[in-house]
């Protein structure tokens, strides 16, 4: 049941405790949704040695995913914006987990893509729902700040999912890599069910339009039309923009977040060591993130291009000269994919999530995060697949260049958006 205001504490104060509260919440259900999917990055080498797997077929299998994800986002975007969020997230995350199970018990190789395909739509519940709620509860004043703080999740739960199944998979074999993030994320869902709220009017709490301007948008909380929706999407130009970026900075990212465990113990280091190397990735997405939202609010007014399309331009540059740092130096490794991670997440966060928020409004928000990143879902299968193909057939150095081309071109479509900036019209 919702909470009611009382009216013996203020209402600032009590709509800074909700906040707080939804925030936690989203940043705790987010985070524990990438256990069910980063998972299967650490025990790709272990699969590859017990199943006798070429990296083709792994590349088929996780494609399987991003495929699933592409068409999940659509739907689940356009959902999350008709009928809201809790319940949607709440079944996501159990089938989600529930087909992670499954998956650990299958057989190579069809009953294995079928089912990572369905564990990849069931997993694009997340992002818009979330998106959605944070586009509820807070102004785009404050949205800059809340990405940097809620765009650490996904970065923090695939840092720990990495080191965990990395772990389990060296000591009790992949399938338990698989089991055991099932059963966390399960136990998340309860919780997001139990603690989340849509938005600040079913608490009876100032709207975010209430927050920006003083004055309420038409018709609170409820659903705006599908016209609406559409106009703030699909036809909307800027929107095509940000999936276009969207689509080369997954290039990259999934190119090392799913890959680059696979090309570290081909140089000869052990899963586990490498499953944690990589997870340095994951902690400097969660400084990127906190740069680029705090830049873009506090130094930037708004803008968020100015701060990503350099990161994205180091992204690209960093990705050129992966093959030239030595494996066997570790704190000059750790230093490396620490960089690039957080060159990857500060634009990925404000690219799908606050940008989408400030130039669909919260209204679209879902529908409009859900569509670009079904384009970088696009982008994730093919760099996936791509990268296991090329470095089967041509190596690794053909691979780097694509994920060198998949950031440069996310800088030059963000570039476009120099100036844009969130908090026009009836609604925000």
């Amino acid at each position: 049941m919702n909470a009611p205001v009382s009216e013996e504490v203020p209402i600032a104060r009590q709509l800074r405790r909700w906040q707080v509260r939804t925030v936690a919440t989203v940043f705790a259900t987010y985070a524990t949704y990438y256990f069910c999917r980063q998972n299967i990055a650490a025990a790709l080498p272990a699969m590859q040695r017990d199943l006798g797997l070429t990296k083709s077929d792994l590349g088929q299998v996780t494609m399987a995913l991003f495929i699933g994800y592409a068409i999940g986002q659509l739907v689940f975007g356009a959902l999350s914006d008709r009928h809201g969020t809790r319940w949607l997230l709440l079944g996501g995350m159990l089938v989600s987990a529930g087909l992670n199970v499954a998956f650990a018990f299958s057989r190579p190789m069809a009953p294995m893509i079928v089912l990572w395909g369905l564990n990849g739509f069931f997993q694009a519940s997340g992002f818009p729902a979330t998106a959605k709620t944070i586009a509820n509860w807070f102004p785009p004043a404050q949205r800059g700040r809340v990405s940097a703080i809620r765009g650490a999740d996904y970065p923090l739960g695939s840092l720990l999912v990495m080191v965990l199944a990395g772990w389990l998979a060296e000591h009790y074999g992949w399938r338990w890599a698989f089991i055991v993030p099932a059963a966390i994320l399960a136990v998340s869902a309860v919780h997001t069910f139990l603690r989340l709220r849509e938005a600040p009017e079913d608490v009876g709490l100032p709207s975010a339009e209430e927050q920006h301007s003083g004055q309420a948008g038409a018709g609170g909380n409820a659903f705006n039309g599908w016209r609406y929706v559409a106009q703030m999407t699909v036809r909307n130009p800027r929107i095509w923009v940000l999936s276009a970026a969207f689509f080369g900075l997954t290039i990259t990212r999934y190119g090392f977040g799913i890959w680059a465990v696979t090309y570290l113990t081909e140089q000869g280091a052990s899963i586990s060591r490498a499953a944690a190397l990589t997870a340095v990735i994951w902690a400097g997405g969660i400084v990127g993130n906190f740069v680029a939202g705090w830049m873009s609010d506090t130094k930037l007014g708004g803008r968020r291009a100015p701060i990503v399309v350099p990161m994205l331009a180091l992204l690209a540059g960093l990705s050129a000269i992966f093959p030239l740092v030595p494996v066997q130096s570790t704190v000059l490794l750790l230093v490396y994919l620490a960089a690039v991670g957080a060159c990857t997440y500060g634009p990925d966060m404000m690219i799908c999530h606050t940008m989408a928020m400030d130039v669909a409004t919260r209204k679209a928000a879902a529908s409009a995060g859900g569509f670009i990143d079904f384009w970088g879902s696009i982008g994730a299968a093919l760099s996936v697949a791509l990268t296991g193909y090329l470095a089967e057939t041509a190596g690794w150095s053909s691979v780097i260049g694509l994920w060198a081309g998949g950031a440069a071109l996310a800088a030059v479509m963000v570039a476009t958006l120099w100036n844009v900036r969130g908090g026009h019209g009836e609604y925000v």
